[in-house]
């Protein structure tokens, strides 16, 4: 037990070393439901509209919607009473996003391989791969 709380505490560390060397542009909770993907869309957009040019906005955009409903639709957020937090920060040259939800005692994000037929398993592929282009 004392390994997997070190590791809880370097995790801790890392969250708070990054959050330190961001602006915090804004926090908010949002209910765990599908609609909330397009209200955090619209509330990451409000915030990032004068700082972050327009074809990134975009992507942003794309990210965040695409990890809202993720979060809702794959986790305890999405319980009636479940709730998915959105924190946005900038920093030099980077937008930081970080989408918190209830967890999930089934499953674990993962990316998982689509066939071309495959209507899910491609969000977080884009994620991983238009989040750090």
């Amino acid at each position: 037990m004392n390994a997997q709380r070190q590791s809880g505490d370097d995790v801790m560390a890392k969250l708070v070393t990054r959050w330190n060397a961001l602006r915090i542009m804004g926090r908010r909770d949002f209910h765990g439901v599908t609609q909330s993907a397009g209200t955090a869309r619209k509330w990451v957009v409000e915030l990032l509209g004068a700082h972050v040019p327009g074809a990134v906005l975009e992507t942003v955009e794309l990210l965040v919607s695409e990890v809202v409903t993720n979060a809702v639709v794959r986790s305890d957020s999405g319980r009636p009473d479940g709730l998915v937090t959105v924190c946005v920060g900038l920093g030099d040259d980077l937008i930081h996003v970080e989408v918190i939800d209830d967890g999930s005692a089934t499953s674990v994000p993962m990316m998982r391989s689509a066939d071309d037929d495959s209507l899910n398993g491609r969000g977080l592929g884009w994620v991983n791969l238009l989040s750090t282009a």
